[in-house]
This record gives structure tokens, C-alpha cells and sequence, in this order.
């Protein structure tokens, strides 16, 4: 049943990655960009030390895992952040959709090339066909338009995901989950001051601060920062980076159902048909997973129970 559990794991950091553009626009309505992701990952690395402390849960890091760990938040917020945030504003939000769907491949690459991991014939179809349902339901929406500087932001945030994915494996073998998203949290923020300072400060110490802001930066520090995080750290322990990343491919899913269901947008059947391949590609990914759970469960069913 353990493997059902990271499922669950990792279908929830992509809920909660999902609903925070939602909570973007509502907190882009008082405060700028470089304000929110400060915020957040400032208020994270506070609680999450703050409940280390409280807990006495704390890891001591070795000296050459600090580099490790700072090399990580580097990756992703950091680069991955600037790169999407950039990037969007070069691009139709059908194609930057595309070219961030094919994260999962390029991370499989990556993991097969740089961590040894096996890579199955079901996880390169899965791959495949999860990124194709992804552009199918991106092609519903508005044209494809790109600029070289768009793709280039963009290229950058792929290899911040990548990036993250590949240096993040080891340390979950060794830290816990609340270590390395307290430490990446805190790395993250202090990556992020200079920016803060130099381009959003003077906006933010002289504003009139919104009561609904906060409360929505507060929400994303304590689900996506934080909540994502912790269980998609645990779903890179378990699953490792090729398989794990694939789950990324369920967020402009679940994007598409939040705005059905929320704002009342129509689904159309390219969407329809777009979504399915998605959720087929990811099924088949982890087919061979799935496979050996069943055979456990009916194993477990064929012993005789009692004396």
C-alpha cells in the first residue's frame, strides 16, 4: 500500500501547485512579483524551523551537502521561477504550456544519464503521451506564438526543474523531507533578497498592505511551498526523478478542472481528448509499478487467514 500512498503524495503537490495561479492573480492585484515569492519563501523557512525546533527535529547538514543544498534551491525556485516568470511574457500561453510539459522528458534523460536510473519502454510512452495530451489541450487555447528570448527563459526553467530533480535524489536518501525543504526554502529566499530589494522594496515599505494579499501569500507559502514540496521530496525518494516528474504533466489538468469548476469555463473535446491521453501517459508510466502492486494484493488474497 505504499506505493498508493506516493501517488496520493504526488497527485497533491500537484493540486496545490495548480491552485496557486489562482492565488497568483489574487495576490498580483496588491503586490509585484518579487514581493510574492520572497514572501513565501521567506514565511516557509521560518515555520519550517520554527515546527524543527519545536518538534527537535533537526538534521545537522554535512559541509559538503550545504553546497548541495544550496545548489538545489539555485535550481528550483530560483532559476526555475525567473525563467517561467520571464518566460511567459514572451509567449502565448498555449506554447509556454508545451514547452514546459516536455520537462518529464528532458528529466528522464537527465536520470538516466547522470543517476543511472532505469528508464522502461512503458515510462518513454508514458512520457510521450502525457506531453502529447498536454499540447493537445494547449492547442484549444490561444495561438502559438514565441519569441527567441521566450524559448530561452523557458529552456531556463526546464533546466532548473531538471536540475532540482537530479540534485535533490541524493539528499533525500540522507535528510528528511522537513530538512531539505526548510533548508531550500531558506537558500531560496536569500537568492531572491537582492531582487526584492533592488526592484520591489520600495513598492513594498510604502504601500497600503492588503489584508487579502497577505492571507493569499500566506496560502502559498503553507501549500505550495511548503505542502508541494514536502510531498513531492518524499515522491522523488520513492519513485525517483524520471517517474516523479511525469505527475508535473497533471497541473494544467488540474488548472483546466479548477477553471470549470470554479469560474465556469467550458471543456471542449479537444480538451477532453487531450486531458485522457495525459492521464493514459501517466497510467502507463507507472505501469510496471502498478503490476507488482496488483500481484501483491492478490498474493495477500490467496493466503489463507487464520489457523
Amino acid at each position: 500500500m505504499k506505493l498508493w500512498i506516493t501517488y496520493i503524495r504526488a497527485i497533491g503537490a500537484m493540486f496545490f501547485w495548480a491552485i496557486t495561479f489562482v492565488w497568483y492573480k489574487l495576490a498580483y492585484e496588491s503586490y509585484r512579483t518579487y514581493e510574492v515569492v520572497f514572501l513565501r519563501l521567506l514565511l516557509a523557512s521560518i515555520l519550517l524551523f520554527a515546527l524543527m525546533t519545536l518538534t527537535r527535529h533537526w538534521q545537522k547538514l554535512e559541509r559538503r551537502d550545504i553546497w548541495r543544498m544550496m545548489l538545489v534551491a539555485f535550481f528550483e525556485p530560483f532559476l526555475y521561477f525567473n525563467g517561467e516568470g520571464n518566460g511567459m511574457h514572451y509567449v502565448s500561453s498555449s506554447m509556454g504550456s508545451i514547452i514546459i510539459a516536455t520537462i518529464p522528458i528532458f528529466a528522464a534523460v537527465g536520470a538516466w544519464l547522470i543517476l543511472k536510473e532505469r528508464i522502461t519502454i512503458y515510462v518513454i510512452l508514458g512520457i510521450i503521451l502525457s506531453c502529447c495530451g498536454v499540447a493537445i489541450m494547449s492547442l484549444g487555447g490561444s495561438e502559438l506564438r514565441a519569441t527567441f528570448t521566450g524559448i530561452m527563459f523557458l529552456a531556463i526553467a526546464i533546466f532548473g526543474a531538471v536540475g532540482y530533480g537530479l540534485t535533490v535524489r541524493p539528499l533525500t536518501l540522507r535528510y528528511s523531507t522537513l530538512t531539505i525543504v526548510a533548508y531550500q526554502s531558506l537558500f531560496g529566499a536569500i537568492y531572491f533578497l537582492p531582487m526584492f530589494l533592488v526592484i520591489d522594496s520600495s513598492h513594498f515599505f510604502s504601500m497600503t498592505h492588503s489584508v487579502r494579499g497577505l492571507t493569499t501569500i500566506a496560502a502559498m507559502s503553507i501549500c505550495a511551498t511548503i505542502g508541494a514540496f514536502v510531498l513531492y521530496t518524499d515522491v522523488i525518494r520513492s519513485l525517483g526523478v524520471a517517474k516523479s516528474n511525469i505527475f508535473t504533466n497533471l497541473i494544467p489538468i488540474f488548472t483546466v478542472v479548477q477553471a470549470y469548476v470554479i469560474l465556469g469555463e467550458s471543456i471542449g473535446k479537444r480538451t477532453i481528448i487531450g486531458l485522457t491521453l495525459a492521464l493514459l501517459g501517466l497510467v502507463l508510466s507507472q505501469y510496471a509499478d502498478l503490476k507488482k502492486l496488483k500481484q501483491r494484493y492478490l498474493m495477500g488474497k490467496s493466503i489463507p487467514q487464520g489457523g
